[in-house]
């Protein structure tokens, strides 16, 4: 009686799909300890907020919840591709706008040309919190796929469109680790603005040097081409070698068609070139001074007896330069606010 309720509803519980097979109402039920509450904060957020969130859980005696969803609640959409290389299938977590948006026919044929799986969470659109929802449930959508199909390690890449893009750039940025590319379809968040701060240093090293990120607005998406562009150039301000455009030139704020798609996907498999890391060495030894520039002069404003000066060149530091400097901008915090 409960298998016929559940296949009536469209309900897979722990179900692997076959080649070519799309199941819309999965249901995982393996945690991802990447987003246990400590391990997100640590590499989310900036250096001094993560800093302050394990003060304040000291001072509380109490530690935050581990996970910020229940996974028997959700439901997400998984396609297994027509064909699966030798070495794996590749894997495309995608983060939508919106919560029910089902994969195009045109995303099924590039998939299946490419040997990539695709899965994406169910409610986790642009209403939903980034932190409590959006970020974890692409980590654990992640981790339960890698535990049910061969998955080739190399060729793991974390996408999003629009208001996901700007999801999955964090996401990709946190979690280089995890994901070896990013596809940012429709614009994408800036890194040193608002809550975006560079990660952890040994994160943010991965980024600079392994991993592959491609931008995929269309051609006439100008907002949104505009706001790619001054993504890209904090990405390349910070020494990130592996930056990519490619996007049909006839669209405008929509996802790329199927031969745009295919292209992306070989870019993203590709690994960089020797020519790009060494542009990178090139590139970090300017990057340096200029990060030791800026939390000196935060140094300088404290030691002077300006707080206030001294607590916004700390902000702005902390926010453009994150895991560049961590113990630099945690020592300066805890002086201008000890408790």
């Amino acid at each position: 009686m409960l298998k016929g309720l559940i296949a009536a509803l469209g309900i897979a519980f722990g179900a692997t799909a076959t080649a070519g097979e799309l199941l819309k109402n999965q249901v995982f039920d393996r945690y991802s300890p990447l987003v246990a509450s400590d391990e997100f904060s640590r590499r989310v957020f900036t250096p001094t907020t993560h800093d302050r969130l394990q003060r304040f859980q000291t001072h509380l005696g109490r530690k935050a919840i581990e996970h910020t969803v229940d996974l028997a609640n959700e439901r997400f959409e998984v396609y297994v591709p027509s064909r699966k290389p030798e070495a794996g299938y590749g894997l495309l977590v995608y983060i939508s706008p919106e919560d029910n948006v089902s994969i195009t026919r045109h995303w099924k044929r590039a998939l299946d040309r490419s040997g990539v799986i695709y899965v994406s969470a169910r409610r986790s659109g642009n209403t939903h919190n980034v932190y409590e929802r959006r970020i974890p449930l692409a980590l654990h959508a992640y981790e339960n796929i890698r535990a049910r199909y061969a998955i080739d390690p190399n060729r793991v890449v974390i996408s999003g469109y629009s208001g996901g893009s700007r999801t999955a750039i964090r996401t990709a940025a946190a979690y280089t680790d995890v994901f070896t590319g990013a596809l940012l379809i429709g614009g994408a968040k800036v890194m040193g603005e608002e809550d975006f701060a560079p990660p952890p240093l040994a994160l943010m090293t991965r980024m600079q040097r392994e991993m592959r990120i491609v931008y995929s607005t269309g051609s006439h998406d100008m907002p949104n081409r505009r706001l790619d562009g001054r993504s890209i150039e904090a990405l390349k301000k910070r020494c990130v070698a592996g930056v990519f455009k490619i996007f049909d030139r006839k669209v405008g704020h929509e996802l790329p068609d199927e031969r745009t798609l295919v292209r992306a996907m070989a870019r993203l498999d590709a690994p960089l070139d020797e020519r790009s890391l060494a542009s990178q060495n090139e590139c970090m030894k300017n990057l340096q001074p200029q990060i030791e520039s800026d939390i000196a002069a935060a140094e300088a404003a404290w030691a002077d007896g300006n707080r206030a000066l001294a607590g916004e060149r700390l902000g702005n530091a902390d926010l453009a330069w994150g895991g560049f400097a961590t113990e630099r901008l945690v020592r300066l915090a805890r002086i201008l606010a000890p408790n």
